[in-house]
């Protein structure tokens, strides 16, 4: 190995490359966790305009769920 290769190595580099890629993989964790809890608050947000009777109406599907027999 010849002495300038051995010496090609850039510390200050390589930490900016990790930092980079920590930040990379901070932004997709942010977008696996942020996509679904802005997903269910869009769909609260819906559900808040909707008017009393449709919240408190039967369900229109009984059968969808397993019921337990008392």
């Amino acid at each position: 190995m010849k002495q300038n290769e051995a010496n090609m190595w850039d510390k200050q580099m390589s930490l900016a490359q990790v930092f980079g890629q920590m930040v990379a993989g901070s932004f997709f964790a942010v977008l696996a966790i942020g996509i679904p809890i802005a997903f269910i608050l869009f769909f609260y947000f819906i559900g808040t305009f909707l008017p009393i009777e449709s919240k408190q109406a039967e369900d229109p599907t009984p059968d969808s769920f397993a019921q337990l027999s008392d």
